[in-house]
């Protein structure tokens, strides 16, 4: 059985389609342990890609060394954005979460399952917190899909798909924009002729 992928109230029916299309295409393909299927509560875009998060570093300097971490604690900071080589999951905050469904494999066939870690915690938490949340800690082979909500509104969607098979993990983002039907719109991380594969050239 594919992963279907339901419409709410404010999700434009035809963009959640494109999105089943999308990710049954790709497990088809590369069919992983785990399925991720995450629905955000409006737009996101392409800087969402292997963002890790906010954290701090050292703003102070001697004899052109940055101080140490644990007395740079102590003195001064600033505020950093995070991308690091180990990927993570974004830090979308709980708020924006709508909700999270976890599928397994069964032989050729997928079947909805609770699994008892999530992607995103329920409890707001500092944005540093998700520095040390790895993608391969958290499955060594899982597929993770972001999808935007407040399409029927807002005419644009978004889809973010981290794919996880040992320890590598591929990353990409794709946006669409509904004119007459859903166009693909930006790429980042995959093939523009890829995801028209994959929706039969929408």
């Amino acid at each position: 059985m594919p992963i279907q992928i339901y419409s709410g109230l404010s999700d434009d029916n035809d963009f959640v389609a494109l999105i089943d299309l999308i990710v049954n295409g790709l497990l088809t393909r590369k069919p992983p342990d785990q399925v991720w299927v995450i629905h955000i509560d409006n737009w996101f875009d392409h800087k969402w890609l292997r963002y890790s998060g906010n954290g701090s570093k050292a703003n102070w300097m001697f004899a052109g060394v940055p101080v140490s971490d644990f007395i740079s604690n102590r003195l001064d900071s600033v505020k950093a954005e995070f991308s690091q080589t180990k990927v993570t999951f974004p830090p979308f905050s709980p708020g924006r979460v709508i909700g999270q469904w976890s599928f397994l494999r069964t032989g050729d066939n997928y079947v909805e399952f609770p699994l008892p870690a999530i992607p995103h915690d329920t409890r707001k938490m500092r944005s540093e917190t998700n520095l040390h949340r790895h993608i391969e800690d958290f499955s060594k082979s899982a597929c993770f899909v972001w999808y935007s909500g407040n399409t029927l509104a807002n005419g644009r969607g978004s889809l973010m798909v981290y794919g996880n098979q040992g320890c590598e993990v591929s990353c990409w983002f794709a946006a669409f924009q509904r004119d007459r039907a859903w166009t693909l719109k930006l790429t980042k991380g995959i093939a523009r002729e890829e995801i028209l594969r994959l929706t039969g050239g929408n």
